[in-house]
């Protein structure tokens, strides 16, 4: 929830959006195009080190940023690298009853890979998302000649979640002022009434918004104000330069 709020405060708020957007996504597409570990580290580590430096992220935001995919990719690795079956194959194998869990050091070198381009992924992207606010995103989109109601659809959504996110903490102070979470039967119970009134209040604050906009004029098309920061030539230079390290790293390694 505070990602606009880094953003806006950011030491990179005034480059240009459009560049950030594109350092961010050839440093993306470089990752998958190269699939070496050693391209890997070195994007999480140069992303990480400009979105803390450069940007002026406090370090445990950051780190509370990255830890919150972790688990997925923790997850999904583990799948890549664990197979089972009813006798012991893998490299290294460890008994479970009426089955047996298989390790094979190609799998977990594979798993290892993956980990580390996901990781860079996310500093790419963490560093674009950090750095830039949802609205001058938006506007590099309509520039890109996206359909505009996709991009006006993905500017509410973001918006909205953060009003649900907030209705749905109210509701469970509520529950939890009233003893709504004293057990797990009753804790089930309270999710599933929460979860069935943010729906009807999702419902109704959908209708009162829109009718906000109509009040103010809306035609069907949403406009987003936003300052011109055209890109300077030392923002210039340094997406080159770094574009050029990545791919002789990518080369070289």
């Amino acid at each position: 929830m505070k990602i606009d709020y880094y953003a806006y405060r950011s030491g990179m708020r005034s480059w240009n959006a459009g560049l950030k957007m594109f350092l961010a996504v050839m440093t993306l597409c470089l990752v998958i195009a190269f699939d070496k570990p050693a391209v890997s580290i070195y994007v999480i580590l140069t992303m990480g080190a400009l979105t803390l430096v450069k940007g002026k992220i406090p370090w445990k935001a950051y780190i509370h940023f990255m830890t919150v995919p972790l688990a997925f990719m923790v997850f999904s690795g583990a799948a890549i690298a664990v197979e089972f079956g009813r006798a012991p194959l893998g490299d290294w194998n460890l008994p479970a009853h009426f089955f047996w869990i298989c390790l094979y050091q190609e799998n977990l070198v594979l798993a290892g890979r993956v980990f580390l381009k996901a990781m860079a992924g996310m500093s790419a992207l963490y560093m674009m998302s950090l750095a830039t606010p949802v609205s001058e995103l938006v506007l590099v989109l309509q520039r890109l000649h996206l359909p505009r109601l996709l991009v006006e659809l993905m500017n509410l959504i973001y918006r909205y979640i953060f009003i649900l996110i907030d209705v749905s903490e109210q509701m469970q102070i509520a529950a939890k002022a009233r003893l709504g979470y004293h057990s797990f039967r009753q804790s089930c119970k309270s999710f599933a009434q929460i979860a069935g009134n943010l729906f009807l209040v999702s419902l109704k604050k959908a209708n009162a918004y829109y009718d906000a906009l109509l009040s103010r004029g809306y035609d069907g098309k949403l406009e987003f104000l936003s300052e011109e920061n055209p890109p300077a030539g030392g923002q210039l230079v340094f997406t080159g330069f770094y574009l050029i390290v990545l791919l002789a790293v990518a080369v070289i390694v």
